[in-house]
């Protein structure tokens, strides 16, 4: 079956309205990504309050473990420090995040 003229120009300028949204989507700078695909200091500084928050969860829970496992204990302790480690975590995320919005605000 034979597609219509009038179709198929629909279809041809539709192409066109795809390719050039393509070129312009790939000509736009995100924020997180300089011109030359290196990650900007903006992503580098989020990845370090998220790796901190983690590593503080991870750091609670670890220590809580060992003081159940030392003293056989239910996970009291556990659950104890993985609290600590989240609050702490928040604490210092937080701190790093406002920390690169005061150097914004200079």
């Amino acid at each position: 079956m034979k597609i219509p003229k009038e179709t198929q120009d629909k279809i041809d300028a539709l192409d066109k309205r795809i390719d050039d949204a393509r070129k312009d989507h790939y000509n736009v700078n995100d924020g997180f990504q300089d011109n030359n695909n290196e990650v900007s200091e903006d992503a580098e500084k989020s990845a370090r309050a998220g790796s901190e928050f983690l590593s503080n969860v991870f750091a609670g829970a670890f220590i809580g473990y060992w003081v159940d496992w030392y003293f056989e204990t239910i996970p009291l302790a556990l659950i104890l420090f993985m609290l600590l480690g989240f609050i702490n975590g928040v604490m210092r995320a937080n701190a790093a995040m406002k920390k690169k919005y005061e150097e914004n605000d200079e």
